[in-house]
Parts: C-alpha cells; structure tokens; sequence
C-alpha cells in the first residue's frame, strides 16, 4: 500500500516525449526531424520536466502517473533521462508510476542526430523498462508477467491498474512503431484478476493505460481507441469500473459514462505541447474530483534556465509551435480560395478550432456554435474545403466539460 492518507491526491501527466538533449546537436538533420514532429517541444523538455518535478516536491501529491509516450523515439538515454530527473521524487516519499506508450518500447526510430546525419541508438527494451522504473514495478501488489502491466494498492480504498496497451516487436526493431493498441486475451485475464481481488477488498478501481477507451473524435480515432476496446468496456460494465485515464491523442478530452459502460474516459494532453496540461485527481473514499490544470514553470526555474528559453511567455511558444502545424496543413489549399484574406481568415477558425479542442475547451454554449456556424470563415470553409468541413464539425460536436469531473461512489 503506497498510502495511509485517506485523501490522496495524484497528479497526471501524458506524452511527455522526451529526447535526451545529448541525442542531438540542433543541427539540420535534427531541425528536419523538429519540423514533423506535430507541434511538439523537442528543445526544452528537458528543463520543463525538472521544473515540474520542482512543482510536484512542493506540492507533495502522493503519486505521480504518466500514461505512456514518455519519450520521444524509444532511444535508452531518453528513458535514462527522464528517470534521473524524476528520481527526487522517490527520495521525497512520491510514488513515480509510468506506463509505457506506442513510442517507448522497441521503437525502430530510435536516433541521435548529429549535423546532417541521424544514427541508430539502442532502444529501450521490455526488460530495459522495468530496470529504469524498477521502483514502480518495486510497490506492485501484482505484475503482468507477460507485459509491462502492474497494479498498486493505492490506500485501503483504490487500486490503480497501469495496464500495458501496446504493440511492440519484442526484440530489437527496425521499422516504426505501431501506433494502435490491443490487450491480448492474457492481459484481460490478468485485468480481471485484478478487478476481483478489488472487488474482493472493497475498493474502487482507476485504471491507465496509453489507448483510448472510447472514440475521442467522430473522425480521428483510427488507431487511438483501443483495437479491442468493447471487451474491456465488457469488463468495466461487469466490475462497474467508472474511471480510465489514457492519452496518445494529445487533446485533452473527456467522454463521459455510456448506457452500456460505466466508466468516463480522460484523454489527458500532450505534456510537450500546447498548454503543458496535467491532471489532479483528488480522491476521498466517496468521492473522485480530477481537474485539467496548465503548468507554469515560471516559478520552478532557474535564471539559468530562463535564459535557454525562447524570449517571453513559454506558452505563447508553445502556441506558436501549434500553429505552424495548422499553417502548412493549410498552406496546401490556400490556392483554392479566392484571396488570401479569405484563405487566412478559414485558416484562423481552424487553427483557433483545434486548439481549443486540444486544450480541452471546446464545449462551446448554443450560442457560440451558432455563431461560428455563421461565420464567414466557416462559409469560406464549407465552400472551399468540404473534406475539412467534416472534421471542424466533429470538434463543433463536443458536447461535455473536458477540464473537470466529479464521480461520487
């Protein structure tokens, strides 16, 4: 049992996608590497993580959780790296407890980069894994020992299941890694084993995992949600498991309980971009409350570090970052449109929809989709470019409050 506290409080992290920054020299073949990594922060996670770290020793939460995607290409000295720096914690009396995402394990694209150059590295493996968080696998109550998958007694009230979702090669990899994800027949066997013993022990489950447990986005959810997702949701119905916490979208997005499945599911977002979102989720033996927060390191720096950083507020960066993803995505239609001023304006609503999806914060009122659907950006956008209009009315769609839930027992 990790805690006596009948109130424990967890902080939640996701897609941290860190790359040791000795990987690279900031050189071209890095740059090229940058600029398709979807809008994430390659060049400082190093330094936000550890003031994060600084956050978590001063508010001393019980337990730290990431879902997966802690680094970003599976290179080893990435994992050793994020480890070193969230190796305080353990010293503090925090629980540092990982799972391991698509990107994490045999991955194929694991690099250095090195002028114009990119050279293979080893990778982390299965065994690797365990060695570097071997104190999580350390305070298991039980291990999957045909995954990465472990269980924690929380307190006398909650069990946490850290379940493996992945698909990886088992041995060294050549190739990229798989983005979707599948629970084997023996890795529900071994959940539900687990769903009993607390059932047996009168406690409430919270489950993590990396994949999805619902279709986060009517259009983008093709190898998010879990491959085989229903048979868990036939698990969770059965056992009455009512919370998942996942990631790899990277938006912050919450579906809520269905008819034929008790649980909300709670997409965390992408750490190394856009807000630096993490979640709290404060636990009574009656009650769960989980908040969207965005971190400010402000207070956690160095003057040392200050000065590594680009010049200014650290999340107009990260904006800037985001956009430019939206940019070149639209750059390609701009000859469709009949000026660049009506090109910029459908680009703006798209760009300003999007982030506002991935922060978590697109449950617009009746008015506010009205108002956007009468725009004269969604016009341009609906005229101009059809196939994009489908994917700007699935974020019109959102319907619940992706920041906060509250689930009373």
């Amino acid at each position: 049992m990790l805690t006596t506290n009948s109130h424990p409080k967890i902080y939640l992290l996701s897609d941290t996608h860190l790359i040791a920054d000795e990987l690279h020299d900031n050189g071209a073949a890095f740059q090229k590497m940058r600029d398709t990594s979807a809008g994430k922060d390659l060049d400082y996670q190093e330094i936000m993580l550890t003031a994060f770290v600084r956050k978590v020793l001063n508010d001393k939460p019980d337990v730290i959780i990431i879902t997966g995607d802690l680094t970003f290409n599976g290179a080893r000295r990435s994992g050793e790296k994020l480890a070193e720096i969230f190796a305080p914690l353990k010293r503090a009396g925090i629980a540092f407890l990982p799972i391991s995402g698509n990107h994490d394990i045999n991955d194929g694209w694991a690099r250095e980069f090195e002028g114009e150059f990119q050279y293979r590295v080893s990778q982390i493996t299965p065994q690797d894994w365990k060695e570097l968080f071997a104190s999580s696998y350390q305070a298991a109550a039980d291990k999957d020992n045909r995954s990465l998958s472990y269980s924690i007694d929380l307190n006398n009230d909650y069990r946490l299941i850290l379940a493996d979702s992945n698909l990886y090669p088992e041995t060294f990899s050549k190739t990229h890694p798989i983005t979707n994800g599948y629970l084997s027949p023996s890795r529900l066997a071994w959940i539900e084993k687990e769903l009993q013993k607390a059932k047996k022990h009168h406690q409430h489950i919270l489950f993590f995992m990396h994949h999805n447990l619902y279709d986060h986005n009517a259009i983008i959810n093709g190898s998010f949600t879990l491959d085989n997702a229903s048979e868990l949701q036939d698990l969770f119905r059965k056992y009455n498991v009512r919370a998942t916490f996942s990631g790899h979208i990277h938006a912050q997005n919450i579906i809520p309980a269905k008819a034929d499945c008790p649980s909300f599911d709670v997409a965390s977002s992408c750490f190394s971009m856009c807000d630096q979102g993490y979640g709290v989720i404060s636990l009574t033996a009656k009650e769960l409350n989980y908040q969207h927060c965005s971190f400010d390191s402000t207070p956690f720096l160095t003057p040392e570090e200050i000065q590594q950083l680009p010049p200014g507020n650290f999340h107009n960066y990260l904006r800037h970052q985001f956009s430019k993803v939206n940019q070149l995505q639209m750059d390609k239609y701009q000859a469709k449109f009949d000026s660049k001023s009506d090109w910029q304006a459908a680009t703006n609503l798209a760009n300003n929809l999007n982030w506002d999806f991935f922060t978590g914060k697109s449950n617009y009122d009746v008015v506010n989709k009205e108002e956007i659907k009468t725009s004269p950006a969604y016009q341009l956008l609906q005229q101009k470019l059809l196939m994009m209009i489908n994917y700007v009315d699935s974020l019109l769609s959102v319907s619940t409050n992706s920041q906060h839930i509250n689930i009373k027992w």
